[in-house]
């Protein structure tokens, strides 16, 4: 056991962190209204409130006892190597074979059976879809292209 919190403080202190990032960008594009969101609207708007919750998790953590942080590296090397090589091989892959591998790679520190890690990965991949391409209209491929 530790006197403070670690964990929660260290949570705390990053959320803000990147909350207070974001809402610094945000200012140099065009604020809006309410209204009439410009492009900065929801970056500041976002950014500010996540500062605020960083400091909500940070302040209680540092009046009670917390565990000792255990990082597991197996998992944080391969969500690492899955981010990476994502990227790669979007554009030649597509979204939808491109987030299978990822998230084939990201589990594999996990025990579980071959087929739930394919079961997992197809629909973590049609969400993915449904999201960005769907929803989003983003242009990204959905299959490879040839």
């Amino acid at each position: 056991m530790l006197n403070r919190d670690l964990r929660d403080i260290l949570a705390g202190i990053f959320v803000s962190i990147v909350g207070l990032f974001f809402a610094l960008v945000g200012t140099n594009y065009n604020f809006g209204t309410a209204s009439r969101m410009g492009p900065g609207y929801m970056p500041v708007v976002l950014g500010w409130i996540l500062f605020i919750l960083g400091v909500l998790i940070m302040i209680p953590a540092f009046f009670r006892k917390g565990e000792r942080i255990e990082v597991h590296w197996d998992s944080l090397l391969a969500a690492t190597v899955s981010l990476v090589v994502f990227a790669f091989i979007l554009n030649t892959l597509g979204v939808f074979l491109s987030t299978i591998i990822s998230v084939l790679i990201a589990s594999i520190p996990k025990r579980m059976h071959f087929g739930v890690r394919g079961i997992i990965a197809i629909s973590i991949a049609v969400i993915t879809c449904l999201i960005f391409i769907a929803g989003l209209e983003m242009s990204v491929s959905l299959f490879p292209t040839l």
